[in-house]
């Protein structure tokens, strides 16, 4: 019997907090009942593209979205769907999702999920055509998902978040993967030159609302404190430069250290003594999760919801407290402190990867079953 296929949609497959719960959404489902594909929006191949072929998914390319010349972007995904109806089950993960989600609504697809994974957005061109989208998407989906309280506000209003009609979706992580090994911390500092160093760690892509150039600063205060302090940031993007033009203009270049994109987050948490986390913004940051299962003390900004508050070592700061303060913080964080195992309490708040893929697994195979059997259309 073939398994059931469900179609995400996503800008593309590079590294980032939708794409890695993704991915570890798709490694714990039962592949043999059923499967993921994804159509993307981006030309060029995805960092995780090789890993959807090798667990079996497809991947559909459309056009990017431009809102002056969106006609081939509307054929794409419109060829897409018609040539697919086995798909009864069209889950959207991008910001700008009510097209797709219309053109899905007129072709009769059943189950339409539109889930917001962010609290806020960049102002740019795009915004105004994101607020347009809040005006009109309950119009289209059949089912709101939310990662916390923030993004389901963002997203579709107070008034349906608390109306209880959006599913709060936690992003949940591989605890066993992460859990705190000194035997690993010890070799990761070995293998980093970091042995007998203070090290901060940050993951997250290089873009405006990670807030990196501020990030640098605190860690210029820590630094100026405690000359044995080291920054290793994880992750790419196009603020990289600006980020390493300015490490360099502050003299830190052999203190900041820029590993990329990595696949071995796990193994580099293990190396961290502090996650700083200073987001102009965030959905529910992975990451976050990721390092409190590491049994990382973690120091991030108020703005992001409580929601991803798991651990006692971890505190929050005003972005507009000066860097001066989150330096302070964060050396009163680490001091003294022993790292333990948290995984328990991560699974206990309910961030366990394989909670998250068995409820949703069963939430795409019954809707699938309910359009078999047409009460759904």
């Amino acid at each position: 019997m073939e398994p059931v296929r469900v179609l995400h949609e996503d800008v593309i497959l590079d590294p980032g907090g939708i794409e890695a719960l993704l991915m570890n959404l798709y490694r714990h489902i039962d592949r043999e009942r059923l499967q993921f594909d994804f159509m993307v929006h981006r030309p060029q191949k995805g960092f995780y593209e090789d890993l959807v072929t090798d667990l079996g998914g497809r991947i559909y390319r459309t056009p990017p979205f431009d809102p002056f010349h969106y006609q081939a972007y509307k054929s794409s995904v419109v060829e897409i769907l018609k040539t697919h109806p086995e798909y009864k089950v069209f889950h959207c993960h991008a910001e700008l999702n009510l097209w797709p989600l219309q053109y899905a609504k007129k072709l009769g697809v059943p189950t339409r999920i539109a889930h917001s994974h962010n609290a806020k957005t960049t102002i740019n061109l795009k915004y105004f055509f994101f607020l347009y989208e809040k005006l009109l998407i309950k119009n289209y989906c059949t089912d709101m998902f939310m990662c916390s309280t923030p993004a389901g506000e963002w997203s579709f209003g107070k008034a349906a978040v608390r109306s209880g009609r959006v599913r709060f979706i936690k992003n949940g992580v591989e605890v066993d993967r992460f859990r705190f090994n000194e035997q690993v911390r010890a070799a990761v500092r070995q293998e980093l030159g970091f042995e007998d160093h203070l090290v901060i760690g940050h993951v997250g892509r290089f873009m405006y609302q990670k807030n990196h150039l501020f990030l640098i600063d605190i860690f210029r205060e820590i630094y100026l404190q405690n000359p044995k302090a080291r920054l290793v940031m994880v992750g790419d993007g196009q603020l990289r430069a600006d980020c390493e033009q300015k490490v360099c203009r502050l003299g830190l270049q052999d203190a900041v250290l820029f590993l990329g994109v990595r696949s071995d987050v796990d193994r580099l948490l293990q190396a961290f003594d502090l996650f700083l986390f200073p987001s102009l913004w965030e959905g529910l940051p992975l990451t976050g999760v990721e390092a409190q299962a590491a049994g990382l003390p973690v120091l991030m900004s108020d703005v992001i919801t409580p929601e991803v508050h798991i651990v006692p070592q971890l505190r929050t700061l005003s972005v507009k407290d000066s860097p001066a303060r989150w330096a302070r913080t964060a050396l009163e964080l680490v001091e003294d402190y022993r790292r333990v195992d948290c995984a328990k309490q991560v699974i206990d708040a309910g961030f366990d990867i394989q909670s998250t893929a068995d409820w949703l697994q069963e939430f795409y195979l019954e809707r699938t079953k309910q359009a078999m059997k047409g009460i759904l259309k």
